[in-house]
């Protein structure tokens, strides 16, 4: 992949982060009226999905070199976010939601040991889910 490829992957990872900052800014400075928790989870279930049709597109394209079958973990894993959005408790649409992200790398970090996955995409996926990490769990505390 060409550098400017690359950098425009990290520049769309990081600009996928700013919809859980701005729910984390809007929530702790009490704009409630915008449902700032509602947007969060919204999006979180829509990114899981979206990393996990990556994960899908990794497998059909090099089913032969996985071992773990992304067919079925990243269609659970996108059932599962769906489903948080009917949980009534947000505490638990959180925790289920944090769940699954760390699920998922912890699958990218399996995928770039066995080389499915580049390096600089695993490091860029890690930073990225630490960022959305952090913003959920603030989430969840400001929900107290």
């Amino acid at each position: 992949m060409r550098s400017a490829h690359i950098q425009l992957a990290k520049t769309l990872a990081f600009m996928g982060a700013l919809p859980f900052i701005g729910a984390v800014v809007a929530q702790s400075q009490g704009m409630a009226h915008y449902h700032s928790g509602y947007l969060a989870l919204t999006y979180g279930a829509v990114i899981i999905s979206f990393l996990c049709g990556i994960h899908w597109g990794l497998f059909l394209s090099h089913a032969h070199e996985i071992r773990l079958n992304l067919l079925v973990t990243s269609n659970l894993l996108a059932v599962i976010a769906w489903a948080t959005l009917f949980f009534v408790v947000p505490v638990t649409q959180y925790l289920v939601q944090i769940a699954a992200f760390i699920a998922l790398w912890l699958i990218d970090r399996r995928l770039v040991a066995e080389g499915v996955i580049e390096r600089w995409f695993y490091q860029l996926r890690k930073q990225v889910t630490l960022i959305v990490l952090g913003c959920l769990c603030v989430m969840l505390v400001l929900q107290f």
